[in-house]
């Protein structure tokens, strides 16, 4: 990413919330020019992840097995997360990859929300531009939210009340002593959207490096390695906003990915 790009993104962290309900007013075609530009510039793991724009989004993309996922209508325009079906690593690439075009949008003052498992599987993968080894891991709406917050956004996700966050010594023990790089990255993570803000990641530094892991289980459509693919992305804007250049390298097991730094 560009200097300017992850100035803006980092900054976009601490405005970015998720919204279910839009205005439905079309999006300006330079505008979804740039996103899609943007949809193919950002591919940090090659085939492996990306993202697709879709200009004009049907409303039974949102539509799941139990009917529309949380109320959300009016959405113009949707992110499309896409990765390799299967592949070692792709649900910590798609949560990345796919984060990346969530806070570009915020950036550009329109809203989104992560839907892992309540959206039409079927449909998504009838999406222009899907191949046959690819498959869509999540979408977002994508558009203008509705003016306030609805009653429904409020009934169904306690909107307007403080979203519950786990304490940065429960997702990062130790951290207190950790450098201001390190413990930068964490504090961006710890407010990263998850599915049913499970907030799954773990910290741990290690020799210099530091290693993120998924806590507990897997939900049958949502792999948490997804939420901690978005909680990379979040610390590594952290860690670089504190002067930190660095690397991710995936792991295997319990531990999705480790941080080293360069240098």
């Amino acid at each position: 990413m560009m200097i300017s790009q992850q100035q803006s993104w980092h900054e976009a962290i601490g405005v970015r919330h998720a919204r279910r309900s839009f205005d439905a007013t079309s999006l300006p075609t330079d505008e979804l020019d740039a996103l899609e530009a943007c949809c193919r510039e950002f591919r940090p793991f090659g085939d492996l992840a990306r993202t697709v724009l879709v200009r004009e989004a049907p409303q039974r993309l949102f539509m799941g097995v139990a009917g529309s996922y949380g109320g959300i209508s009016g959405a113009p325009s949707a992110l499309a997360f896409v990765g390799i079906k299967g592949a070692p690593h792709v649900q910590a690439a798609v949560g990345y990859t796919g984060e990346g075009l969530v806070l570009e949008a915020t950036a550009r003052g329109l809203d989104t929300c992560w839907v892992g498992g309540m959206f039409n599987a079927r449909h998504a993968a009838l999406l222009g531009g899907i191949g046959e080894r690819e498959r869509v891991y999540a979408v977002s709406p994508l558009g203008h939210a509705a003016a306030g917050i609805t009653t429904k956004e409020q009934v169904v996700f306690r909107m307007g009340r403080p979203k519950f966050r786990r304490a940065l010594d429960e997702i990062a023990p130790g951290n207190g002593a950790w450098p201001a790089w390190a413990r930068a990255g964490v504090e961006a993570a710890q407010v990263a959207p998850s599915a049913l803000n499970r907030q799954p990641w773990r910290f741990r530094l290690d020799a210099g490096a530091v290693i993120v892991s998924a806590e507990g289980v897997d939900t049958p459509r949502v792999s948490k390695r997804l939420d901690c693919g978005i909680a990379m992305l979040h610390f590594e804007l952290g860690a670089r906003s504190a002067g930190a250049d660095g690397t991710w390298e995936f792991l295997d097991g319990r531990d999705a990915a480790r941080w080293v730094p360069a240098g």
